[in-house]
């Protein structure tokens, strides 16, 4: 019978296992939807560029200046997503990397199937990520 101490520690690392998935599942969604709000911003700009091409007057430059605000602003919503990506991700690969090389409490093969479809997951979307930004 295991004693009171390894079944703590058992519950522990499964709430810690459970934590990293989560977390994990967590950062592949941020970086789709820094993905989506790329995309949407080319978009937009795009379409405000070719809106506002033969500016004439004040007030065309006016309407032109405050499209351009609002995609400055949905770029700054994009660039703050891109930096709390940054500073995350170690953060989430090193709570991976210990869980999964926990000797005490090895993860199930289910555990590793997971955050190893997960990995990928994340992979996949940083390259599209970096493919959208260098289509600039």
């Amino acid at each position: 019978m295991a004693s009171s101490h390894a079944k703590r520690m058992l519950r522990r690392s499964v709430r810690q296992r459970d934590e990293m998935l989560d977390e994990l599942r967590a950062l592949v969604k941020s970086i789709e939807r820094a993905e989506v709000l790329l995309s949407e911003l080319k978009r937009d700009t795009e379409a405000m560029n070719v809106r506002h091409q033969g500016r004439r007057t004040t007030r065309e430059d006016i309407a032109y200046l405050e499209d351009l605000l609002k995609c400055a602003r949905k770029k700054l919503a994009w660039e703050k997503q891109m930096e709390s990506l940054a500073t995350r991700t170690p953060d989430v690969l090193a709570k991976v990397s210990t869980a999964m090389n926990d000797t005490a409490n090895p993860p199930a093969d289910h555990i590793r199937a997971s955050v190893l479809e997960l990995l990928q997951t994340v992979q996949t979307a940083m390259g599209r990520l970096d493919a959208a930004k260098s289509a600039d």
